[in-house]
């Protein structure tokens, strides 16, 4: 995707590249989101979903959910909840803590969250939706955008309908994973669903859903004529993929890339979070990202044997001293105090 237009979010919200970040439940705190900001390519990024009622209530977890650093803007906070008034009343909250814009998940399908009408069980309620949007674009100057789905099963695809309801309520645009709710992430991505939301409605239209580099975004971008790329799952595996979509290359990363990679994420984590989460951090990323790497069975069996950040950074030190792959060869290094190495 080397050429693209410069992608609007409302009045106040300009995206520099039409590639944002997918709010992931687990991932995307601010560590992965400094991550993949450093990495290049991606315009937006946002904060895993947080509970508008335990916000509004004064949760401290909740806000550390929802905190933003100036940093990574624009940066979006991504809410769920089933209750205009407490919807509205969260919104206005993360604009005064810094947010560019408010998402809304309307596509959450985990049972704890769609038993209480939010999430995705909301595609099956279109007048409620189209009130909680009203009510958060009434209470907030920043743009509201939602996330939604295909609808709520294979009977019930409603998502063009939904789509102008809540463009009609204010929505600054909508970012469509084309798959039910019964569907979970299971099965391949329904890309024609995207394509008909794009034409039922004039706001952006992000495209979301089997989009893991340059191919596929170009795919995806010409199958339904989307505004913009959302990408989650396959910025998991592939942090970098933001800047391989823009610059239309597909290299794979070396193993002098990874390395830099868990460096700085170990140091971001290490900023905010105490040992013991910043190690369970890194394995359950590790099970994610080393999917293609080299020996990255051994390398994820030993880093998951691991009791501390010490022993973790010794792991990854002798992986990349004994890689000598030629696909995937490091650069002479001195591994003698690798706990130093990382600030550890």
């Amino acid at each position: 995707m080397p050429s693209h237009k410069v992608l609007r979010l409302g009045d106040k919200v300009r995206l520099t590249t039409p590639l944002i970040l997918a709010p992931l439940a687990g991932h995307t705190d601010r560590a992965f989101r400094g991550l993949v900001r450093d990495l290049g390519g991606c315009g937006l990024v946002v904060t895993e979903m947080v509970s508008s009622e335990a916000l509004t209530r004064g949760s401290e977890f909740s806000k550390e959910l929802a905190a933003v650093t100036p940093d990574e803007r624009p940066v979006g906070v991504q809410i769920f909840g089933s209750d205009p008034a407490r919807m509205g009343e969260a919104a206005a909250m993360v604009e005064d803590m810094g947010a560019d814009l408010v998402d809304v998940n309307m596509g959450c399908p985990v049972p704890k969250i769609t038993k209480r009408g939010s999430g995705a069980a909301l595609m099956k309620d279109v007048d409620r939706a189209g009130a909680i949007v009203s009510r958060m674009v009434a209470s907030t100057t920043i743009p509201v955008t939602v996330k939604i789905r295909s609808g709520w099963d294979q009977n019930h695809i409603n998502a063009p309908e939904l789509a102008r309801a809540l463009e009609n309520a204010g929505a600054s645009a909508i970012t469509v994973h084309p798959r039910c709710r019964s569907e979970h992430h299971r099965g391949e991505a329904a890309w024609a669903v995207i394509r008909d939301v794009k034409r039922a409605v004039s706001i952006p239209i992000i495209g979301n859903g089997d989009v893991h580099g340059p191919e596929s975004a170009k795919k995806m971008v010409e199958e339904t004529g989307v505004d913009g790329l959302m990408i989650g799952r396959g910025a998991l595996m592939n942090p970098w993929v933001f800047r391989q979509i823009m610059a239309s290359d597909s290299t794979e990363p070396s193993a002098e890339d990874y390395r830099i990679l868990f460096q700085h994420f170990i140091e971001r984590l290490r900023e905010f979070l105490p040992e013991r989460i910043v190690l369970n951090r890194i394995k359950g990323f590790i099970g994610w990202v080393t999917k293609g790497l080299h020996k990255g069975t051994g390398l994820r069996r030993d880093v998951y044997a691991t009791k501390s950040l010490p022993e973790l950074v010794g792991v990854f030190e002798r992986y990349f001293e004994l890689d000598r792959s030629a696909e995937h060869e490091p650069p002479e290094m001195s591994y003698s105090s690798p706990p130093e190495r990382l600030g550890l």
